[in-house]
């Protein structure tokens, strides 16, 4: 390593293991951990746009685009609760590596052969691996500051997310346009690599490194049906069982819809940088709104506008009305999405 770089680390090295006030160092830790959680979602959301239009672009058909776009949840619907389990047991810090790694090897495959079956295969691993890093990074944010801290944390989460969700599909959308597919997964590929650059900035603080705490009632580990007996948990799992289906719907009936009306990847990827624009503001706004109503007041609402959203989409070609209703489409969801964390903790 040459000596600039050397001191350079060295003087970072010695800045990140100083000891800190509690609270700066909660704060540090979080944000830290919200723009790689970003970042690598910058990765999620450009991936599934351009393993959408790429399928479509290799002859696939829409029930074909919509295994695609399903096999990025196909191994996070079996294995999240054993993955939340080893976080539990080893900490989040491990997990978060494994997951970057699997999604780079994902984002890789269809530059090395481009065909549909790879594209297969890499929404597979890019599911898998951002499902590790999602869950610890859920993990530390509930943790993190301790309950009092915890939805502030969601939030800036949830803000985090709608940034990575904006700039996801129109910097993909973009790049499809001017450089082509393999071009633009070089591009994805760079998102897990900056992530893990962000995982250094959190090696020094220990707590990353050991089994967070958990919160048990006895000897016996709760199995997840115990959780869906509770009829509190089984009412907030089922609202989002149905705001996670609609916000993937709109991911993939939007860039099927956009082609077969003749839109390109650029104004494709601009309609859901609406919808992630609408869930940033809502976002915002939140604290302010969650000192006044309920929590299941205004996921009930979220609900609502979703159902109108969805009912006035294929009525009209017109741009800017599609625009309007991504955007109100996103108001709805992209409010409920820190509540509902909130409330399963």
């Amino acid at each position: 390593m040459k000596p600039r770089w050397a001191g350079l680390r060295a003087r970072w090295d010695a800045f990140a293991a100083a000891p800190l006030d509690p609270a700066l160092r909660d704060r540090r830790a979080v944000i830290v951990v919200v723009a790689l959680t970003a970042t690598a979602h910058i990765g999620l959301t450009g991936g599934r746009i351009a393993v959408t239009l790429g399928g479509i672009e290799l002859g696939a058909s829409a029930f074909t685009a919509g295994l695609l776009i399903a096999f990025f949840s196909l191994l996070p619907m079996f294995l999240s609760v054993a993955t939340g389990r080893l976080i539990d047991r080893i900490g989040p810090m491990k997990p978060m590596v494994w997951g970057l790694g699997v999604m780079s090897v994902g984002v890789v495959a269809p530059l090395l052969s481009w065909e549909v079956g790879t594209l297969f295969f890499c929404s597979t691993m890019v599911g898998l691996g951002y499902m590790g890093l999602h869950t610890a990074s859920q993990k530390l944010a509930g943790e993190i500051g301790g309950p009092e801290a915890r939805r502030l944390n969601f939030n800036l989460m949830s803000i985090g997310f709608s940034i990575s969700a904006f700039v996801g599909p129109i910097v993909t959308g973009v790049m499809i346009d001017l450089a082509g597919y393999r071009a633009t997964f070089g591009l994805l590929l760079l998102t897990p690599f900056l992530a893990l650059i962000g995982l250094r900035w959190l090696e020094p603080d220990p707590r990353l490194l050991l089994p967070l705490p958990r919160l048990t009632q006895g000897p016996k580990q709760d199995s997840v049906m115990d959780l869906l007996r509770e009829p509190r948990m089984f009412r907030i799992y089922l609202v989002v069982v149905m705001i996670s289906t609609a916000w993937d719907i709109h991911q993939f009936v939007v860039p099927i819809y956009g082609k077969q009306i003749g839109l390109s990847a650029s104004v494709i990827g601009l309609l859901l940088g609406a919808y992630a624009l609408a869930t940033f503001l809502v976002r915002l706004a939140m604290p302010f709104f969650a000192r006044r109503l309920e929590e299941w007041t205004v996921i009930l609402a979220s609900l609502v506008i979703g159902c109108l959203a969805f009912l006035l989409y294929p009525l009209s070609t017109w741009l800017p009305f599609m625009l309007s209703l991504s955007f109100m489409l996103g108001i709805g969801l992209g409010s409920s999405q820190p509540l509902i964390m909130a409330l399963i903790h």
